[in-house]
């Protein structure tokens, strides 16, 4: 989405809720609430809500200004009260040790980003923002236990989307009621530093989880299609998971030489046969059904992640849409946040 329109949707949705206050019937009395769903208009005689004309765009650009009118808030609640009562301090007790850092770069593997004390500086700001932000969360919640604070925000209700495994290549749980489906480029360097945060959920939720994965080569990535392809007459031969992981250890060298030269490395029954698929392009429609497919979700950069409600039989998804190589408690929480739901129907 280009920059000028971003700015029009955040104006857009700005004017919505104030629109949603205003026109509440309680506007002006402290109890007063936004509508969370509006009406814009009218049809052909029909209302038009919100929700009617929500998607993912509309949906992650009204969660932006929620998360960010509700940061503004807080600071700002906190600020005014601190010169009123003593129990409002803006300054946290708590500071950043050298421990902190050394654990923070340990846990969190980032030996692969630059050594201890090139990361050093960048560690402590974050680990500083991040005990400032719970410091005005602590505040900001005894403002409200206290009624000093009133707040009428709500976030956007949930936002789902629908999707289908189709001929993704399925590990895990097979017959789970959640999944994880994983939309990846075997040239993206993001999608290469996932990988060992998905083996790592692999591991810890085998039996609880269903893992897919589809294709969604960018155009920007030369080889990236043929790798795609590759790996689905690999497939046909029963080896694409070695071939898939073995790709994400050579994303320099995908050339249809180098790629039959892998089929020969992860010792297919017939490479001939391999070659022949390859030359072919026999998978390319599999491949561009699987961009289609993702483009639809809202994936558009990789890697992508499509997590929630799994219905083997017909390979029905409906979740959430996940951007990027996100860390391992960001996949963690949202996968069971799922199974919760799953075991609690």
């Amino acid at each position: 989405m280009k920059k000028n329109t971003k700015i029009f949707m955040l104006k857009f949705i700005s004017m919505l809720l104030i629109v949603s206050i205003i026109y509440s019937p309680t506007f002006g009395q402290k109890t007063s609430e936004y509508h969370p769903n509006p009406i814009l208009g009218f049809v052909d005689g029909k209302e038009v809500k919100f929700e009617d004309v929500r998607n993912k765009k509309i949906n992650d650009i009204s969660l932006q200004l929620y998360q960010q009118l509700s940061v503004r808030l807080m600071e700002y609640s906190i600020k005014k009260l601190s010169s009123r009562f003593s129990e409002i301090n803006l300054t946290p007790e708590k500071k950043v040790t050298s421990k902190d850092i050394v654990a923070f770069f340990e846990q969190n593997n980032l030996q692969e980003r630059g050594t201890l004390e090139q990361l050093r500086p960048q560690i402590k700001q974050f680990l500083q923002q991040q005990i400032r932000t719970q410091h005005l969360l602590n505040q900001y919640s005894l403002a409200l236990e206290k009624g000093w604070v009133i707040s009428n925000l709500k976030p956007p209700s949930e936002f789902l989307m629908i999707g289908n495994i189709k001929t993704g290549y399925l590990r895990g749980n097979k017959n789970a009621s959640v999944i994880l489906l994983e939309f990846s480029d075997y040239q993206c360097p993001f999608c290469g530093r996932v990988q060992n945060t998905i083996s790592r959920l692999l591991n810890d939720y085998k039996e609880m989880v269903a893992f897919g994965y589809r294709h969604l080569p960018l155009s920007f990535h030369k080889q990236a299609d043929e790798a795609a392809i590759a790996t689905e007459c690999a497939r046909e031969q029963g080896k694409f998971l070695e071939f898939h992981l073995l790709l994400y250890t050579r994303q320099k060298a995908q050339t249809p030489r180098d790629l039959k030269k892998y089929a020969r490395e992860i010792k297919l029954r017939s490479p001939e046969k391999f070659d022949k698929c390859l030359d072919s392009e026999k998978f390319r429609g599999l491949v561009e059904q699987d961009i289609k497919d993702g483009s639809k979700l809202g994936i558009n950069g990789t890697p992508g992640f499509l997590i929630g409600v799994f219905k083997p039989k017909t390979g029905e998804i409906k979740g959430e849409v996940l951007s990027g190589a996100q860390p391992y408690n960001v996949f963690k929480k949202t996968l069971n946040k799922y199974l919760a739901r799953q075991k609690n129907l």
